[in-house]
C-alpha cells in the first residue's frame, strides 16, 4: 500500500489557546508543539466539497475551540480531484495537513492517521460535516480530563436532533438493537461519524481491529468496552447528506457479517488485550449494583423454570418435571451471573466458575426435591418450589460472591 504525505511548513501547527482564553477571542499564533487534538477527515472523491468543509471545521476551530488542534485530510484512493485540492488546503492552510492511501477503506484511513499520530487524542468526522460542530468540545472534554476513554457522538441518544430518510432511521436502530442484544453494549449509536480516542488507548486496541471499512468503529468500541474503557456518548444534532458515498445495502451486509464474526471471538474468550497504565481499575466492592443485576437474572430464570415445571408436571411428575426445570437454567444463569453480575468476559477460571455454579444449583435442585416429595397438590407444590428455590436463591449469591467469583473481575476480564 503506498501512502503520500503533503504538509506545508507549518502543517502540524495550529491554533493553540489555553483553557483561560475566552472563545470569541482565541490566540491563532501557530506553535511547533504537538496538538492535543488531531481530527481525521476520511474523504473519497469529495472534491466538490471538501474546500468548504475544511474551511468551515478550520475557522470553527480557530473561533471557538480552546485546545490545540490540527487537521488531518485522509485521501482514501479517490479518483477525482480530491487529492489535488486537499493537498492545496495542506499548502495553504496552518493546522492542516493531508495523506494519501492508494485503498479505499474509512478504516484504513483511520487506522493509518492515528497511527503514529503526536496529538493527546485523536479523532475524525465525516466531511460533509452532518454533526453539528458545537458537540466537538463535548466529544473531546472528557478525553482531556482522563474520564473517559473513548467518545462517540450518538443519534440515537436522550436529546439529539436527527434529520434522516425513514430507512436509515430503521437501519441504524435495527443495526443497534442487534449489537446490543448480541453483546450487552452500553452505547447506543455504533456508526455516527464523530468520534474521538486518547491516543495512548488507540494504540492499544487498534492492534486488534480487524476491518479496514465501515466496521472499524463497531469493532473499536467493542473491543473498548469489553476491555473495561469507559465510553462517553454525546447526543449530536445530525442532518442526513444526501449525496452519501456509503452503499447502504453493502455495508449492512459486512456490517452483519463483521458482528457474527465478533461474537464468535468473544465467545472463544478473545477480545482482550494488556492495557498497561490506560486500564482503569475494577471496583473494591460493587455490592449494590451485583445484588441488583443478580436479582433481575434471577427472577428471569425462575420464571423460566417456573413454566417448564407447570408444563412437564402432569406428564412426568412433580420431581421429575423440577429436575428438568432447574436443570435447563443452570447453565444460562451460571453464563448471565458470570458475565453481567460479576463482570468476566475472558476465558480466565472459567471452568472454575461453571463448574461451581452448576454445583450450588444441584445443591439447591435437592433441597427442593425433597421438599417436593413431601407435598401434594398443585398449589402447594408450586408454593414449596418458590420458597425452596428463594432459600436457594440466597445461597447461590452468597456462595457465587464469596466463593465461586471471590476475586474481582481485571480489566482484562471485564466488559
Amino acid at each position: 500500500m503506498t501512502i503520500t504525505e503533503v504538509r506545508p511548513q507549518l502543517a502540524d501547527t495550529f491554533t493553540d489557546t489555553q483553557l483561560d482564553t475566552p472563545a470569541d477571542n482565541p490566540a491563532d499564533t501557530p506553535t511547533p508543539d504537538a496538538p492535543l487534538v488531531d481530527i481525521v477527515v476520511p474523504v473519497y472523491n469529495e472534491a466538490a466539497v471538501l474546500a468548504g468543509s475544511i474551511h468551515t471545521l478550520r475557522n470553527y476551530l480557530r473561533d471557538h475551540f480552546p485546545f490545540s488542534w490540527r487537521i488531518t485530510i485522509a485521501d482514501n484512493a479517490s479518483t477525482d480531484t480530491t487529492w489535488q485540492v486537499a493537498a492545496a488546503l495542506a499548502l495553504t492552510l496552518d493546522g492542516v495537513r493531508v495523506i494519501h492511501l492508494d485503498q479505499k477503506g474509512r478504516g484504513r484511513a483511520l487506522r493509518r492517521a492515528w497511527t503514529d499520530n503526536d496529538a493527546t487524542i485523536v479523532a475524525y468526522m465525516d466531511v460533509d460535516l452532518s454533526t453539528g460542530l458545537d458537540a466537538l468540545l463535548p466529544l473531546i472534554a472528557p478525553l482531556v480530563s482522563g474520564h473517559s476513554d473513548v467518545a462517540i457522538g450518538s443519534r440515537l441518544a436522550p436529546g439529539s436532533a436527527v434529520a434522516r430518510g425513514p430507512r436509515r432511521e430503521f437501519l441504524s436502530r435495527t443495526y443497534n438493537s442487534i449489537l446490543h442484544t448480541v453483546f450487552g453494549n452500553g452505547f447506543r449509536d455504533a456508526q455516527c461519524g464523530f468520534k474521538a480516542v486518547r491516543r495512548e488507548v488507540a494504540d492499544r486496541l487498534l492492534p486488534m481491529v480487524r476491518d479496514n471499512e465501515w466496521f472499524f468503529d463497531t469493532e473499536l468500541l467493542l473491543l473498548a468496552e469489553r476491555n473495561g474503557l469507559r465510553v462517553h456518548e454525546v447526543p449530536v444534532t445530525w442532518v442526513d447528506d444526501p449525496d452519501s458515498r456509503v452503499n447502504v445495502a453493502k455495508t449492512a451486509r459486512d456490517d452483519l457479517k463483521g458482528v457474527a464474526r465478533m461474537a464468535r471471538e468473544f465467545l472463544r474468550g478473545r477480545g482482550t488485550t494488556d492495557l498497561g497504565p490506560v486500564a482503569r481499575t475494577p471496583l473494591d466492592d460493587d455490592f449494590g449494583r451485583q445484588i441488583v443485576v443478580f436479582a433481575k437474572i434471577g427472577i428471569i430464570s425462575t420464571l423460566v423454570s417456573l413454566a417448564l415445571f407447570l408444563w412437564l408436571r402432569d406428564d412426568t411428575g412433580a420431581v421429575a418435571a423440577n429436575l428438568i426445570a432447574v436443570s435447563a437454567t443452570a447453565v444460562g444463569n451460571t453464563w448471565a451471573n458470570r458475565r453481567y453480575t460479576f463482570g468476566y468476559r475472558g476465558t480466565r477460571g472459567r471452568g472454575r466458575h461453571y463448574s461451581g455454579g452448576v454445583a450450588i444449583s444441584l445443591a439447591g435442585l435437592a433441597l427442593s426435591s425433597l421438599a417436593l416429595a413431601n407435598v401434594g397438590g398443585s398449589l402447594a407444590q408450586v408454593l414449596v418450589l418458590l420458597l425452596t428455590w428463594g432459600a436457594a436463591t440466597v445461597a447461590r449469591f452468597a456462595l457465587l460472591r464469596n466463593w465461586v467469583f471471590r476475586s474481582p473481575a481485571a480489566a482484562s476480564d471485564r466488559a
